[in-house]
């Protein structure tokens, strides 16, 4: 037995990894920019040159923090028309664009060449000021538009489209006419020098370890020794005295502003009106702003001193301070939701604890039933009271017909409003406990499970009554399997009760289909219920799949999908471990 655990387990490493390719494949596939969901935008270059560089970094910024600023997996097998480095271009649409180009023409270093073109227009084109609305829209949309075309016709439409617009222009954009003929011509010469040859000639490019599924997998951050620190306390210190000098610059800018303001008016009264040329009162006020003013200035000036030294060892620290994306799947590192930025692995724990708690006790509570409902009916049905054997079976199979979230539907409407009478209003309408009980901290811990509890009952019903026809008729077409064996007759023959053949020989001679079924017990304790889940608004499992594919919050998706698959394999190995368990026949030899 211990041997056969050994080789199982062992077997597990290839088929986990396998099982995390996989999934690893899909999170490629997903649809969607990352980058930007989590960013919480979309990219359309607006702005003048600096903005449309900032947000740049930031979008570099949380590519490497998500650690998809690296190669996607060890290797590559792919055609030598492809350049090495294509990872670094950040945005996936870009990178979209320069892979289709040069899958129709083949020429990487002409593809490269134009699309560094292309950004040099968009930032002068961006440097531009006073270009009339029109002309400043049509070249956004166009540049937009070039980094996400690949296609021939819809290329030229909006290169001449945009030439045309230069050529009329009079308020400005006219400098970035010859910019724009450059890049016509380096889209020209991609046409007119294809090298579809290599589109033929495999390559195999190695990346080594610095990837993105070994960091997912693994992690970037040592495993086996620490990390100095020093540098990113330094400049959490350094970030929160800027913080803390910035409101009070401000404050001072406020006020020298309004002093400014305020001599401006007692100067133009004092000009214009010759009742007050000669107030001494006014000119007195004056004097004492300029004063003020003066102090201010000296503030300011300090601030605006100590800010530079600040921030220049601030970026000089951060320029060397190596950054870890995370420590890995196999570390308990899931990675951040692209919906709210939190941790996956937080996210998944919050939404495990209900989902348990209701499956611990629908699962407890249908096996505890089913299991001896389905000896029963197998004796009723071997001693001949087969009326009470029809009766019970058409009960559980008109139970198991009826779709969970209808009947949860129906208890919701009965149970838990008075509408239809005070006396039925007998559970909660939603939620999974009362938070004015869960945050009174004079509530005794009993009372909050009961209220627990009393919230969860339907819920449980409503996953428990649908197993308790299936479990029991699989207990009772395996017990009538078993109860006609030899061995069974052997054990009456010798003069054993009928309680003793009946739950020592038989009873657990037939327990194999029970246990493979169980086998899938763990991945579903994991998945919960969708439908049940939304009908009582329980924040558990399933309602985090869902709300997690319809906002496209993948790392989320795919950690319960690596977790479901590995929970599958240890509820596998269980169930051969209770095979040995309950028969003593069975060998793993």
């Amino acid at each position: 037995m211990f041997q056969y655990i050994i080789k199982r387990i062992l077997i597990f490493i290839p088929t986990f990894f396998v099982i995390s390719l996989l999934i690893f494949g899909l999170s490629k596939l997903a649809p969607g920019d990352p980058v930007l969901v989590v960013m919480g935008g979309d990219d359309k270059g607006v702005g003048q040159r600096a903005d449309i560089i900032n947000g740049e970094k930031a979008y570099a910024e949380v590519a490497a923090q998500l650690g998809l600023d690296k190669p996607s997996f060890y290797f590559q097998f792919t055609a030598a028309a492809y350049p090495s480095d294509l990872h670094k271009i950040n945005k996936s649409n870009h990178r979209e664009t320069i892979s289709r180009l040069i899958d129709l023409y083949g020429n990487s270093d002409a593809v490269m060449d134009y699309y560094n073109t292309l950004k040099e227009v968009q930032y002068k084109s961006a440097d531009v000021s006073g270009a009339s609305f029109s002309i400043t829209s049509t070249t956004r949309e166009s540049i937009n538009g070039l980094f996400s075309d690949y296609e021939d016709g819809g290329i030229v439409y909006k290169l001449n489209l945009m030439k045309d617009h230069l050529l009329i222009d009079t308020t400005g954009m006219q400098v970035i006419l010859d910019d724009w003929q450059v890049l016509i011509d380096k889209y020209n010469f991609i046409k007119d020098n294809p090298m579809k040859i290599n589109l033929y000639i495999p390559t195999i490019r190695w990346y080594g370890l610095n990837t993105q599924f070994h960091t997912w997998m693994f992690g970037d951050y040592p495993w086996f020794s620490s990390v100095d620190s020093t540098n990113n306390y330094r400049v959490a210190e350094l970030s929160t005295k800027i913080k803390e000098i910035v409101p009070q610059k401000r404050a001072i800018d406020n006020s020298i502003s309004k002093l400014r303001g305020k001599n401006l008016k007692i100067q133009t009264k004092i000009n214009n009106n010759p009742l007050f040329q000669n107030s001494d009162s006014l000119r007195q006020m004056l004097a004492t702003n300029l004063m003020q003013i003066k102090q201010y200035i000296d503030h300011q000036e300090y601030f605006n001193d100590t800010l530079a030294v600040l921030s220049a060892e601030r970026d000089s620290l951060s320029s060397i301070i190596v950054r870890y994306a995370s420590k890995g799947f196999l570390r308990g590192d899931f990675g951040i939701s692209y919906k709210d930025r939190k941790e996956v692995a937080v996210k998944i724990g919050d939404a495990l604890y209900w989902t348990l708690i209701m499956n611990f006790f629908a699962i407890l509570i249908s096996y505890l039933i089913s299991i001896p409902l389905g000896v029963k009916s197998a004796m009723w049905k071997l001693r001949g009271r087969k009326l009470i054997d029809n009766i019970s079976t058409a009960f559980l199979f008109i139970l198991y017909s009826l779709p969970s979230f209808w009947i949860g539907t129906i208890l919701l409407v009965f149970f838990t409003t008075a509408e239809y009478g005070e006396w039925l209003d007998w559970f909660p309408t939603s939620g999974a406990q009362d938070y004015n009980l869960k945050e009174n901290p004079n509530v005794a811990e009993w009372v909050k499970f009961v209220d627990i509890l009393h919230h969860l009952t339907l819920p449980i019903f409503c996953i428990t009554y649908g197993a308790l026809a299936y479990l029991s008729r699989q207990m009772r077409g395996s017990m009538l399997g078993v109860i006609r064996q030899d061995y069974i007759r052997t054990a009456r023959a010798k003069g054993l009760s009928e309680a003793r053949v009946v739950w020592k020989h038989a009873f657990r001679n037939s327990l194999f289909p029970i246990i493979t079924l169980f086998s899938a017990v763990f991945p579903r304790a994991l998945s919960g219920s969708i439908a049940i889940e939304l009908i009582y608004a329980i924040p558990g499992m399933g309602w985090l799949v869902l709300t997690s594919i319809t906002s496209r919050d993948w790392p989320v998706v795919f950690t319960i999908v690596m977790f479901a698959a590995i929970l599958t394999m240890i509820g596998n190995l269980i169930a051969d471990i209770l095979y040995a368990i309950v028969d003593p026949r069975v060998s793993f030899k």
